[in-house]
């Protein structure tokens, strides 16, 4: 039987109800889940430290033998095991706190296992006075046969992520049994020539040594073949949807008239760039070839995504079909509408907005105008997904701030075409690291816009005191020029001690700005007033903006200058960067302020890198590499894959390799690769499985 069929509750020492329990929390049901439980970190307790070497605050492993016990009562709730043990070298004392209960004797199990005349091994951690050293031990195990099958002591041991209702020893008890028992039911999956080729030990191997490496050597050569594992699983998939991508032909084409492309690039106040053009010409090509366009977009802030997007929806408009673009915000979402009104405004295009926020007596005249196909462009939110909005020929989706949303939301906007291979561009303003570009959008095309339009001069990022950044905003206003100030905040918060956009709107109108006019902007807003505030803002009516992250994305107003953002240290690199962003968006020279306590390590290097450097492609990387890439990617990124054991920073080679093998699976060894596909547990690639079915 398959070890992913065998049900854990079948392993010696863990029966129905503990199994449920694994389930529950650690998602553990089988044996193959549960040898698949990967150890965050191993701990080296092969070489134990004499007694006399102890060092108070140090983490130590060592061996004595136990001469009395004690307990003793330390407050109401709390006992105390205390033992003394001894080696060649000295005598250490150690202590076990437990919380009393009434339910169970907390100290049972400690009275039966560690008693006088007993060889034991200890971890804790060391303090120590003038006159004795204490371990607080942490984990222990008696020695009561051979010391060489000791799993918690004597050897390199793993540590695992753990609830509260397990211990690493409980956990290693369980895999050492799982894996004498079951690790014949392995079998070798990848042809050996591409083990050979790039190194890479047998699957038993790994398995064994992941746990319970006999060097941290092992350990690594069984982390990177199961890494291997992991990503040639994904980029199978990714190379097989390219493949299939490459046989798929669309059931309409583009017609490249001009009628509108030509007035609109005419009207423009400004001269694309030729990074601008380069794309615009690439994504025209993937548009009239008869295979359908999966393009990911990326570029830095103010790099001129927009102009390039609309472009490209010009051409499936004068080609007498729809676009649509998906944004992830309200605020996004009515940037954009307004931006491209703008621009399209001497052409006969009309331009439809949809969100959730709107009446439903104004979205049902919307979604007529879509069904009808007098909405030639169309700008919404997740609006746009509702189950009742139809389009009439919908041939191109605009997905814009793509990494938060997943493939269902892309899977639903392809079901609204009437034809099977509409065309996709992903957009992102957040520059996707290399690491990640290989491994998740290994199936799209990547376009990257990295020149930012002539004349813009780099934004300045400077840390300041409050009473210097008011000062500084107040020089820029009499100079003519305009200032967001942005807060984490709407309102005060009792637990949260941070200034509120709302309060301090208030104070600073009466206080610091008082011959200044002071606007307010946050998402709470109804859509009709926020557009108000920025365009008022824009006609110079307001010389300061108060506002939460409400502006991060999509905000242009060229004569603002000045960023100030408090409470820097609560924000991620990319927000800060999204922030600083707003400004610096015309000739004028601009600067970002920051007001902020940082008292963390990885706070004051945020801070630090964001003073250094505007390029978002290497803030990008050092955001991925202090947040992890979950984070990195926000919690509404459903369609993000968690590998259990793989790190897209530190193992991009082995990422390299397993494209490399997969490609040639593919092509070489087909009955390996339909065999793998077949096995993949990846359920976010099965759900882009049917994306590229359907």
């Amino acid at each position: 039987m398959s070890i992913e069929n065998i049900s854990v509750q079948y392993i010696k020492g863990v029966g129905e109800k503990t199994a449920q329990k694994l389930y529950r929390y650690l998602k553990i049901k089988s044996v193959k889940d549960l040898l698949y439980y990967f150890p965050r970190e191993w701990e080296d307790r092969a070489h134990p430290k004499k007694i006399s070497q102890l060092k108070g605050g140090e983490r130590a492993t060592v061996r004595g033998k136990v001469e009395n016990v004690s307990t003793e009562w330390r407050g109401r709730y709390l006992v105390a095991f205390k033992a003394k043990i001894k080696d060649s070298s000295g005598s250490l004392n150690l202590i076990w706190l437990r919380r009393y209960t009434r339910s169970y004797d907390v100290l049972g199990t400690l009275k039966k296992e560690i008693k006088e005349g007993y060889d034991i091994f200890v971890t804790g951690s060391v303090s120590s006075d003038l006159w004795e050293k204490t371990v607080n031990v942490q984990e222990y195990e008696v020695i009561t046969g051979d010391e060489k099958n000791l799993i918690n002591a004597n050897r390199i041991v793993p540590v695992y992520p753990l609830t509260k209702s397990f211990t690493n020893k409980f956990l290693r008890t369980i895999i050492k049994r799982s894996i004498e028992k079951y690790i014949g039911n392995f079998s070798e999956i990848i042809p050996e020539k591409y083990l050979k080729k790039y190194g890479l030990v047998d699957i038993k191997y790994a398995v064994q040594n992941i746990h319970f490496p006999e060097t941290f050597t092992d350990g690594d050569n069984a982390k990177n073949r199961l890494a291997f594992d992991e990503f040639l699983d994904f980029q199978l998939k990714l190379e097989f949807l390219k493949q299939k991508h490459k046989y798929e032909k669309k059931e309409f084409k583009y017609i490249l008239t001009k009628k509108l492309l030509t007035p609109f690039k005419a009207n423009l106040p400004f001269e694309l760039t030729a990074a601008q053009k380069n794309v615009i010409n690439d994504i025209f090509d993937d548009m009239q070839s008869q295979k359908p366009m999966n393009r990911l977009l990326q570029g830095d802030v103010g790099s001129g995504k927009t102009v390039v997007a609309l472009s490209t929806m010009l051409l499936a408009v004068e080609s007498g079909f729809q676009a649509a673009i998906l944004a992830p915000t309200e605020i996004l979402a009515e940037q954009h509408f307004y931006t491209i009104k703008k621009l399209l405004k001497k052409l006969d295009v009309e331009v439809g907005f949809i969100i959730g926020q709107m009446s439903q007596k104004e979205k049902k005249t919307i979604k007529q105008k879509i069904a009808d196909g007098t909405a030639n462009i169309i700008i919404g939110t997740h609006a746009l997904l509702e189950e009742d909005l139809k389009f009439k020929n919908l041939s191109l989706v605009v997905i814009d701030e793509q990494h938060r949303f997943g493939v269902e939301q892309r899977l639903k906007m392809r079901k609204k075409s009437k034809f099977r291979n509409a065309d996709f561009l992903l957009m992102s303003a957040t520059p996707i690291p290399r690491t990640l570009g290989l491994t998740l959008y290994g199936d799209l095309d990547i376009s990257t816009i990295k020149e930012l339009p002539p004349g813009r001069i780099p934004i300045k990022t400077l840390e300041m005191s409050d009473k210097n950044a008011y000062n500084f905003v107040r020089e820029k206003i009499a100079q003519g020029e305009q200032a967001f100030i942005v807060y984490p905040l709407v309102d005060e918060s009792e637990k949260l001690q941070l200034k509120s956009a709302i309060k301090e709107a208030e104070n600073l109108r009466v206080t610091e700005f008082t011959d200044f006019s002071v606007g307010l902007i946050y998402g709470r807003m109804k859509p009709e007033e926020k557009e108000l505030v920025m365009s008022d803002f824009a006609k110079k009516k307001y010389q300061i903006l108060i506002s939460t992250t409400v502006i991060e994305s999509g905000i242009d107003i060229t004569n603002a200058t000045v960023m100030v953002i408090e409470h820097a240290e609560r924000y991620g690199l990319s927000t800060l960067h999204q922030l600083r962003g707003r400004v610096g968006r015309g000739d004028k020279e601009s600067y970002c302020i920051l007001i902020g306590d940082a008292k963390t390590e990885n706070a004051k290097t945020r801070l630090d890198v964001l003073t250094k450097t505007n390029d978002g492609f290497k803030i990008a990387e050092e955001d991925l590499k202090l947040r992890g890439y979950g984070e990195f990617f926000g919690t509404q990124q459903s369609g993000l894959t968690e590998f259990k054991i793989g790190n897209m920073i530190s193992d991009f080679e082995i990422i390299q390799k397993a494209k490399e093998t997969a490609v040639d699976m593919l092509k070489n060894e087909s009955q390996s690769a339909t065999f793998l596909l077949s096995k993949s547990q990846n359920e976010f690639l099965k759900k882009d499985m049917e994306f590229a079915e359907g």
